[in-house]
């Protein structure tokens, strides 16, 4: 009697497998920068490539061609074009971008990779382990463009110090250059402000924005102008509630928080202070519902006009929470990256019976899982591998997650204070009014 042969199981590989082994198969979609990467050496990079679905893998580059080379990069994987532009069309309103042939946007990564090199300055760790992959193989074959890098007279290595560079950053660059430049063989410039010398200030001017100092700019943009749209009305009748929202399918331990918000706000607003308080990268699109996708009625940062029924959706932005919630006990859906699929529960827990005027951390449980991990489902299977270091996917996901050797993922991170201080940075600076 023959023996059956198992069946073959068909692992599917994870969004960073995916891009070493297969993203150089997809077609190059489009390539930006900024427009002033010549004036200021620093150039913001997108390489966008096309799945056969017609969504986007893409990759960022911030590369400092006077020193540094790769400073910061990251990657999205397979989400839609509409997804896409919502998410970073609020950067080009930032920052003027023109698009580039790949072969230009090719160069100057690399060009910036080789001179900081020279220097012994390693790329951004995401690079190496992932970003590199959505570029083409730098080859002999790749057309050869003259960039320039270092000081423009002389081409010797010119650091600018940064808005997040702190003194042992600086003094390790410094202490790097005088190794391999060479005393007297590069230069240093901190650029202070112009009324510095008239205060005695010792605060520097930024010489450059990073990605995430750029999201933030974007984020108060946001947040300003939701706010300056609250009904005056609501809010002179409000009161304060008081919500438990947890991530649905994680357990050992929960991820869970408890706030308060003013009941004027909007469900908009209530979207931005989930992001902060659970440590998401408001990277993806989301939805309010009573009941999922089954609902009757869909609260979403943006209409679908292609939904079966676009009368069932309302925009975020004109819904408030008081016109939602109205007794305690009350649930709501809140579902982050249709990818993953991230449901929270949202459960009314009080009706505080007082006006506030900014949101609250209260408490809260369990570290926020990475994103873009596949889901509760994924985070369980990253946690197991994580725990295994002869798993074969142990090094790739280590290195993903920015973990050196003999770190660990801890899934009870959670410090309420830092993340209330955070809470209060993005609510105070647009509302004029303090949390407390």
């Amino acid at each position: 009697m023959a023996k059956n042969k198992k069946n073959k199981v068909v692992q599917m590989l994870s969004p960073e497998n995916y891009i070493k082994q297969k993203a150089r198969t997809l077609p190059i979609y489009k390539c930006t920068i900024n427009t002033d990467w010549e004036e200021n050496g620093m150039a913001q990079i997108t390489v966008i490539r096309k799945h056969v679905n017609d969504n986007f893998t893409a990759g960022f580059y911030l590369v400092d061609l006077k020193c540094l080379g790769i400073k910061d990069s990251h990657y999205v994987f397979n989400i839609s074009q509409h997804e896409f532009n919502e998410t970073f069309a609020h950067g080009e309103l930032q920052m003027p971008t023109e698009t580039i042939p790949y072969i230009v946007a090719h160069n100057i990564i690399f060009a910036g990779l080789e001179f900081a090199e020279d220097y012994g300055f390693k790329p951004h760790k995401t690079f190496t382990s992932v970003a590199q992959y959505i570029l083409e193989e730098d080859t002999d074959d790749i057309e050869l463009i003259e960039i320039q890098c270092g000081n423009d007279q002389d081409g010797k290595p010119i650091f600018f110090r940064g808005p997040n560079d702190d003194e042992t950053f600086v003094n390790k660059v410094l202490a790097q250059l005088e190794k391999t430049a060479g005393h007297g063989n590069y230069y240093y410039e901190g650029y202070t402000d112009q009324w510095d010398d008239l205060d005695g200030s010792d605060e520097e001017e930024p010489a450059d924005l990073s990605f995430l100092d750029n999201a933030n700019i974007w984020l108060d943009d946001i947040i300003e102008n939701e706010l300056n749209k609250i009904d005056k009305a609501k809010k002179k009748n409000s009161t304060t509630f008081q919500f438990k929202i947890q991530i649905k399918g994680i357990t050992k331990p929960p991820v869970w928080r408890k706030i308060t918000v003013p009941s004027y706000y909007t469900f908009a607003l209530l979207h931005h202070i989930i992001q902060a308080v659970f440590d998401w990268e408001n990277a993806h699109l989301y939805q309010f519902s009573e009941d999922g996708y089954r609902s009757d009625t869909i609260i979403a940062g943006l209409i679908d006009e292609e939904y079966d029924d676009v009368s069932k959706q309302r925009k975020a932005s004109d819904v408030t929470l008081s016109d939602i919630f109205k007794e305690t006990g009350q649930k709501f859906i809140y579902i982050y990256d249709f990818g993953d699929n991230w449901e929270h529960e949202i459960v009314l827990e009080k009706i505080i019976p007082e006006q506030t005027e900014a949101p609250i951390l209260l408490d809260g449980k369990g570290a926020c899982p990475p994103e873009d991990c596949g889901g509760p489902w994924g985070y369980e299977e990253l946690r197991a591998i994580l725990a295994d270091p002869k798993h074969e996917e142990h090094k790739d996901y280590m290195e993903w997650l920015g973990l050196d050797e003999g770190e660990h993922w801890d899934s009870h991170e959670f410090n309420l204070e830092d993340t209330q201080l955070y809470l209060e940075e993005i609510f105070d600076r647009n509302s004029g009014f303090s949390t407390h």
